[in-house]
């Protein structure tokens, strides 16, 4: 008899714990949400970035949110060209993965101008199975200034403008979204802002701190995660001239 209660208590948990998930993704999730991918600023050949940190997603309609953790790495392969790589993975283990080939300038005010083009995916569900994948293209323009000097400390800061195509299946794979929540495609526009702080006995750590938003109509209701925070350390791998001081 002990056994038995052993087990249904087990299976009691595992289903009050499906259900909460479930519950979950009916009352704020969506396919696709805002992703915090870095912006590196790059200035020069040589020059890499390593972000990474976690994320807070949040609608405004409840309360629902979903937290996880994130990844970029950046480099400038020649005095030009630049590319990207971006992986994230929240609570329910569902990821998002993008990386992409970018130009860029770096001119005497501190000022860089990014552009990236590129391709992503992603899953949207619990099971995470080939048919919740979602595919998307994407070009993003970055601006801002790069590393001003503070005395004892530097910043970064810029804007960001993401702007894709998204297509799934998930519609068709998944009994949470059978009345129609999901477009099977869109486009999503995301704009991003960040602000970036390190000191400079500390010369290649900064902290990081993003917001991005996101416009889309690939869900039929409000019901979706508009709004991204993403905190993080910073690596300044770069070879320029303030690290070699």
């Amino acid at each position: 008899m002990l056994i038995i209660k052993i087990f249904i208590d087990m299976h009691l948990r595992k289903t009050i714990v499906f259900s909460a998930i479930a519950l979950l993704l009916l009352t704020g999730c969506a396919t696709y949400y805002p992703q915090v991918v870095d912006i590196p600023l790059i200035e020069e050949k040589g020059d890499i970035r390593l972000n990474t940190g976690f994320f807070v997603a949040s609608s405004f309609k409840d309360s629902a949110q979903m937290a996880g953790y994130h990844g970029t790495f950046s480099c400038g392969i020649t005095n030009l060209l630049a590319i990207q790589t971006y992986v994230s993975v929240d609570a329910l283990l569902r990821h998002h993965l993008q990386a992409g080939l970018g130009l860029y300038k770096a001119f005497e005010n501190n000022t860089v101008i990014e552009t990236y083009g590129g391709y992503g995916l992603g899953t949207g569900g619990m099971l995470n199975t080939q048919e919740e994948y979602y595919h998307l293209g994407f070009t993003q323009f970055n601006i801002g200034k790069s590393n001003l000097d503070l005395g004892t400390a530097t910043i970064s800061y810029g804007l960001g403008l993401k702007g894709s195509y998204v297509y799934n299946d998930y519609n068709n794979h998944n009994q949470f979204y059978k009345n129609g929540v999901q477009r099977n495609h869109a486009w999503i526009v995301e704009p991003s802002v960040f602000f970036r702080f390190g000191f400079k006995k500390m010369k290649v750590v900064r902290f990081n701190l993003m917001v991005n938003y996101m416009w889309t109509d690939v869900t039929f209701t409000e019901d979706y995660l508009p709004l991204n925070i993403g905190f993080g350390v910073n690596f300044d791998l770069g070879k320029k001239k303030d690290h070699q001081q």
